[in-house]
């Protein structure tokens, strides 16, 4: 069944990584590096292209992202060669590549992204299930009627998703892109929210972890190779964003989020695997920020908490230098207090003003600080089963970056930090320091636990590259080791590079095995439970999507739904072609959609109630129930009893899914 959409799949990768690769190599990017940067750089693009579509009047799709990313690329170019000639290249402080961009050496990054491709979208596929399945969860109603709306109105900005629910402003980077999938694509909106999603995971997620690896740890094949597969051997993301929520903003936000700090750490210099600190390498971060605060707010600060152990790590480094030429280097000196404590404001003020509302921020823990700690020390948060593959191995590169301190110490202390925060969520009770420290992630567990995989392929890539480092020497110390790498002296050449080739697949595939157990193969079970269409599912049953698909038939394509949007029947917009009066669980409730909510039951004694009618064009009703996503009862008094109401006809139903038409109002 998938292989029917794998054109399109294909399609959509090429399509959302095409403007961003324009832009990078415009700016100088190469190799791998501009690919792996591709994503970042095309949300980027799509964010303002959706952004600045209604001011001029122009529908968002293909075409207006064309153009875009044809004068971003072009300014981008511009900019880096007036640089270059108003001022000469600053020598570049590269750690020393082992081979060029398109040689054997150069293709592993290509190699190991393909594997890891491959295995993420495997799970994303099994967790799924098929093409056409749908998130049977709270916020997949808002997410698939947001493409919906989008797709009808033209817009995708985050200045007019808002208004599908009466609200305002909403960070809508995920919705443009989804969009712009659909739009291209031509496919219907379950089909092209799920080919989003796998390009998202398969093919962001793993690019942005390359990128950030290599960069940091630096290219080493072993290390490219291992976090590969360590991104694609993890419960926590992308898979438990597609489960819980949904949170599809978060799967996005999530996966641009290590390009984000790779850039981030170039230009701060804490990068040897880029030593790019240049105008370009500036502007793409910029344009990568642009994207990733729109497509959710809350990873651009876990961006931001990111940068603060870089900060400190490159405060204290130059703290000694800066004290003891404070005197006759005075500059330096006011220098090094401004850039401290201008960051310390920005900081600050960020994590002050950036986040939710308090309301919103309710969740609280889900069980005890020892729990915590150890789910956060073993790479399983939230209940799930230790990540066998990655747990041992981020702790063993957490203890390599203290090896080298005066390299990758600031990477420990951003375990320690993240790992703090999730112990925060997931374990301390409700209380005015818990909310100052998490509630910029709703104090919600599961979404800090998402962000812990970012920093755990990090350590293991940390972890492999010291052994590799420390090898050599420990050929030339022990003769059992030499003897172990390259078999025994009596072998010729060509039988112990088979060996060493037959070793090294056989490590990868008991990896790639390894990784697919434990925390990931029970989050791809529980990720399936929620996209299952069964009489029993917790928003839209067999019989009520059956209901759903016949309403183009049975209603006309004007009218409006009366329904409780939270059984379900909202997604009559999005699955059926027929709009709900509430496009989303908490959306806007009108004066007169509440005289109806109130008194349906009146409607034939009543002419308030058919003037609301009339007001709203609601002459129909969907009935699936009292059956709630949560497991709630939030009917309206005039939505129950409606067999009994002798103002309304029954005009199609399917086991207890019903649509009634209001015939007490007239046409």
């Amino acid at each position: 069944m998938w292989w029917s959409i794998l054109p399109q799949i294909i399609g959509a990768a090429i399509l959302l990584i095409a403007p961003g690769l324009l832009v990078a190599l415009a700016v100088r990017f190469r190799g791998f590096d501009a690919v792996a940067l591709a994503p970042a750089l095309t949300v980027g693009i799509v964010v303002v292209t959706s952004t600045l579509t209604p001011f001029v009047n122009i529908r968002f799709g293909l075409v207006p992202v064309a153009v875009v990313s044809l004068l971003v690329a072009a300014a981008g170019m511009f900019a880096v060669r007036y640089r270059a000639t108003r001022q000469p290249a600053a020598p570049r402080q590269r750690m020393r590549p082992l081979s060029g961009p398109w040689t054997l050496g150069g293709l592993v990054p290509f190699a190991a992204f393909g594997v890891a491709a491959l295995l993420v979208a495997a799970s994303v596929v099994r967790a799924i299930g098929s093409p056409q399945a749908f998130s049977q969860t709270y916020d997949a109603v808002f997410h698939l009627n947001s493409v919906k709306f989008a797709l009808e109105t033209g817009q995708a900005s985050s200045l007019t998703i808002g208004g599908m629910t009466g609200g305002g402003f909403y960070p809508a980077g995920w919705n443009a892109v989804a969009v712009l999938v659909a739009s291209t694509t031509g496919a219907e909106v379950p089909v092209a929210v799920n080919i989003t999603s796998i390009v998202i995971a398969a093919v962001f997620w793993p690019l942005g972890c390359l990128l950030l690896t290599r960069w940091i740890v630096g290219p080493r094949a072993s290390a490219t190779v291992a976090a590969a597969i360590a991104c694609a051997s993890l419960g926590a993301f992308p898979l438990l964003m597609m489960d819980f929520g949904v949170l599809y903003p978060n799967l996005l936000a999530i996966s641009l989020l290590p390009a984000a700090i790779a850039l981030a750490a170039s230009l701060v210099g804490l990068a040897p695997g880029s030593g790019r600190r240049d105008l370009a390498t500036a502007l793409t971060l910029l344009l990568g920020l642009a994207g990733l605060v729109v497509a959710h707010p809350t990873t651009f600060m876990a961006w931001v908490t990111w940068t603060l152990p870089m900060a400190g790590f490159l405060a204290w480094r130059s703290f000694g230098a800066s004290w003891r030429n404070r005197r006759t280097g005075r500059g330096r000196f006011t220098k090094y207090v401004l850039s401290v404590s201008g960051y310390s404001i920005a900081f600050v003020a960020l994590w002050i003003v950036l986040r939710p509302p308090a309301d919103a921020s309710f969740w609280g823990p889900r069980g005890t600080v020892p729990q915590a700690f150890g789910e956060a020390l073993v790479t399983s948060p939230v209940d799930l089963s230790p990540a066998w593959l990655v747990a041992p191995l981020a702790l063993f590169g957490l203890w390599s970056c203290f090896k080298v301190p005066k390299r990758l110490a600031w990477l420990g202390l951003v375990f320690v930090l993240f790992a703090g925060l999730y112990i925060v969520a997931a374990g301390f009770p409700k209380s005015p320091t818990r909310d100052f420290l998490t509630g910029v992630w709703y104090n919600d567990s599961f979404r800090v636990a998402a962000l812990l995989p970012v920093i755990a392929v990090v350590l293991v890539a940390v972890g492999i590259d010291w052994v590799a480092g420390a090898l050599p020497a420990a050929r030339k110390r022990y003769r059992y080791v030499d003897r172990a790498v390259e078999g025994p002296a009596r072998w010729s050449a060509p039988a112990r590079l088979a060996c060493r080739t037959a070793g090294g697949m056989v490590v990868v595939l008991t990896a790639i095995v390894l990784g697919q157990q434990g925390g990931l193969k029970e989050e791809v079970q529980l990720t399936s439970s929620h996209y299952r269409l069964e009489a029993d599912s917790l928003l839209v049953s067999p019989d009520e999507l059956a209901v759903l698909k016949r309403l183009p038939h049975s209603v006309p394509e004007d009218a409006v739904l009366i329904d409780n949007p939270y059984t379900g029947a909202a997604l009559s917009y999005a699955l059926g072609d027929r709009k709900s009066a509430q496009l989303h669980i908490l959306s806007y409730v009108s004066p007169e959609l509440q005289k109806i909510y109130d008194a349906l039951g009146q409607v034939s004694t009543d002419p308030s109630v058919c003037r609301a009618v009339r007001e709203e064009h609601g002459f129909y009703i969907l009935d699936f129930g009292s059956k709630e996503v949560h497991g709630e009862n939030h009917t309206a008094a005039g939505l129950t009893r409606l067999d009994q109401n002798p103002g309304l006809q029954l005009i199609d139903s399917q086991g207890e899914a019903k649509l009634y038409k209001i015939t007490a109002c007239g046409s």
